[in-house]
């Protein structure tokens, strides 16, 4: 049986690419599950070939990075989100107690309900405002009653076609019209920042669940007005609220990182930071 470090599920995806990039840099052992061009090639779907998997390869710690994440799309396909963002997760759970590993899921800022605009600790209320969150907060209770788990609540955007900074640098560039939303306020953090602290927080034996985001918060208008500064192109936009959005979205999205911090024994970067780390590469 070959023994790793890390096994890396969802590894062609933004986050997961991003961190096999810093394992690689990192010189840390590991293997990568994608449904294709990976070290494992694997429908994630089929349950059976992933526990047969397993029992073939020793890993410490597993990253499961896959997720149904557009919101719209799991209102409208519940079942098929259903099946990865929460069945995936419970299987996993039961074979990191079968072949004992660590696992750490990727969770979301978007289970955060709170009317007050306060950063978020981990303690604070959560509640599904749509069937995406949901979800999400189902599969974090599949994981509490197993001692060896790390859940890590996120929000983060990176170079990649459809993701959030490619859209608003090209709609900035092409000179478009965009709605931007004043009252939603995130923690948003560039990619690579992201899955830095994901191997690092995973490296110390860190449980439970931890905040993972800039050290304040700013409003997606704000986001984007600064983006425009930095590329030095003009923003043409009309200022709303997210109440015009198709699916219910909560408001508060900004992350309380003072855990992770004393954690780590770093401070986080600001969302100005993040931002400028997010235009450079596009540069």
């Amino acid at each position: 049986m070959k023994k790793y470090k890390f096994l890396i599920i969802g590894s062609k995806g933004l986050l997961g690419s991003n961190i096999v990039k810093y394992l690689r840099k990192n010189k840390i052992s590991h293997k990568k599950i994608a449904r294709n061009n990976s070290d494992y090639n694997l429908d994630l779907k089929n349950f059976e070939k992933l526990k047969y998997f397993f029992s073939k390869n020793k890993f410490e710690i597993v990253i499961n990075c896959v997720a149904k994440v557009n919101i719209d799309f799991c209102e409208k396909n519940y079942k098929e989100a259903k099946l990865i963002n929460l069945g995936l997760v419970k299987y996993l759970s039961l074979l990191s107690k079968l072949y004992s590993f660590k696992l750490v899921q990727i969770s979301t800022d978007q289970v955060y309900f709170q009317k007050n605009f306060k950063l978020n600790k981990e303690k604070g209320r959560i509640a599904g405002v749509n069937k995406y969150s949901i979800l999400k907060i189902k599969s974090e209770n599949a994981l509490k009653n197993h001692k060896n788990y790390l859940i890590i609540r996120t929000n983060f955007t990176g170079k990649r076609k459809n993701s959030f900074i490619d859209w608003l640098i090209k709609s900035i560039k092409k000179e478009r019209t965009i709605n931007l939303f004043s009252d939603m306020y995130t923690s948003t953090l560039d990619v690579s920042t992201c899955a830095k602290y994901i191997v690092k927080l995973s490296l110390l034996n860190a449980n439970g669940v931890y905040n993972l985001g800039t050290k304040n918060m700013i409003s997606k208008k704000q986001f984007a007005i600064y983006v425009s500064r930095l590329v030095k192109k003009k923003i043409y936009y009309k200022t709303t609220s997210c109440d015009i959005l198709s699916t219910r979205r909560s408001k508060n999205l900004g992350l309380n990182v003072k855990k992770i911090e004393k954690k780590v024994g770093e401070k986080m970067i600001t969302s100005q930071e993040a931002i400028k780390n997010l235009v450079s590469e596009y540069r």
